[in-house]
């Protein structure tokens, strides 16, 4: 016997619509921050990231808090020529 698909079950747009402004991020799209900054990438080996997070957790704060402010550390320690 031959396996057959199932056909498609075609739901009216309202009911789709209905549906995806259920999830909790549905209603509206999400849209970047309007204060000017920009998301990069970072590229880490999982030692590395595992240790970010590990100090960031012991400071009691997000991973990217903590990264954030180690870049400005060190930004502001090379500006100052140190």
């Amino acid at each position: 016997m031959a396996i057959t698909k199932k056909p498609g079950v075609k739901l009216p747009a309202a009911t789709m619509a209905q549906f995806i402004e259920a999830a909790p991020d549905g209603a509206k799209p999400a849209k970047a921050p309007d204060d000017g900054s920009v998301q990069i990438t970072l590229r880490l080996s999982r030692e590395q990231l595992e240790r970010i997070s590990n100090i960031a957790k012991r400071q009691g704060i997000p991973r990217a808090s903590y990264i954030k402010r180690s870049v400005f550390i060190q930004l502001e320690a090379d500006e100052q020529g140190k």
